[in-house]
């Protein structure tokens, strides 16, 4: 500690995406910080080597106030890369740790909405809205059906997020680390930590949510503090939110049977076979929001039975954006 300041930690994953990394690491130069709190970056390459040495150095140009810290994870894999941030800030005495995405932004008050909901209600882990910036460019006019599919499957979710959050129940919400704060003395308690047993199959924010909460976090959600995600052109496909929620199901399955619960894959395979069809009937109501939901909802379909089969997931190997 510094005086009666808490120390927070902001923390940032990366691997091959130096253009979106310097656009995040901007949007950092922004924001508002509390008097009473020192605030440092930790940037963390998922590589062999760092490679980023130019973008680092621009970034700590326009911090001349706050330490930055750069670092690489030799362990492919998101849970670790985002385990080697958590180690450090504890290692490190930090009181607070956040995650934002290396293809996001930040609104100049979103620690400030995020340290507010933390404080306020005394929360282990916090989360809040990541939305989808608009296109830069013209699309083409089928990725541009595409794109207005899946903002509107993304609004919907920070609307029901919203209603949740307004009834008192936003313990009830799972936390994804695209926004994302923690009390890191729970972490010092508790010993938890990203489920490295992963790989590169993704979903190791949700798994940590639903751990944490068996040890009885107190978890919540803002919808003040407001990141941004760019969406690369790569994504926006049918196949790829397809991809998405069929990887995300096979990791799912694996992780019940780990815990003895893989029977309740009969009841998800049933809600994603309903979900497709009454999405295909709804299909001339939901137009752009209806494709993406048949797609991701197939891909839950066809995910949890592949997992039954043995197959494990992979999806991060490879990078979209830039």
């Amino acid at each position: 500690m510094t005086g009666l300041k808490r120390k927070v930690l902001i923390g940032t994953i990366t691997r091959n995406r130096p253009i979106m990394l310097q656009n995040l690491l901007k949007s950092y130069t922004n924001l508002i910080v509390p008097d009473n709190i020192d605030v440092s970056f930790l940037i963390t390459e998922n590589n062999n080597e760092k490679t980023l040495h130019n973008v680092i150095a621009e970034f700590q140009r326009y911090n001349i106030t706050s330490e930055v810290i750069y670092t690489n994870e030799p362990a492919l894999g998101i849970a670790s890369a985002r385990n080697h941030v958590l180690n450090y800030a504890i290692d490190h005495k930090y009181d607070i740790l956040t995650f934002a995405d290396d293809d996001e932004q930040v609104e100049p008050d979103w620690l400030l909405e995020l340290l507010k909901e933390r404080d306020s209600k005394n929360l282990d882990i916090v989360g809040s809205p990541v939305r989808f910036a608009a296109p830069l460019d013209k699309l083409h006019w089928w990725k541009n059906i595409i794109w207005r599919g899946v903002n509107q499957v993304n609004q919907g979710a920070e609307k029901r997020a919203r209603t949740l959050y307004d009834q008192g129940k936003a313990s009830k919400l799972k936390l994804a680390t695209g926004s994302w704060m923690a009390n890191l003395d729970f972490f010092r308690l508790t010993g938890l930590r990203f489920d490295t047993s992963l790989g590169q199959a993704g979903g190791e924010d949700w798994q940590l949510w639903q751990d944490a909460k068996e040890v009885g976090a107190q978890t919540g959600w803002t919808p003040y503090a407001i990141a941004y995600e760019t969406i690369p052109l790569s994504r926006l496909k049918l196949s790829y939110y397809y991809r998405r929620t069929r990887d995300h199901a096979r990791m799912v399955y694996h992780e019940r049977l780990k815990k003895g619960k893989a029977g309740r894959t009969f009841g998800s395979v049933l809600s994603r076979i309903y979900k497709v069809l009454t999405s295909t009937l709804l299909l001339p109501l939901q137009k752009e929001r209806g494709l993406i939901t048949i797609a991701a909802n197939l891909g839950g379909l066809v995910g949890f039975i592949e997992g039954a089969f043995g197959k494990k997931s992979a999806h991060y190997i490879n990078i979209d954006g830039n």
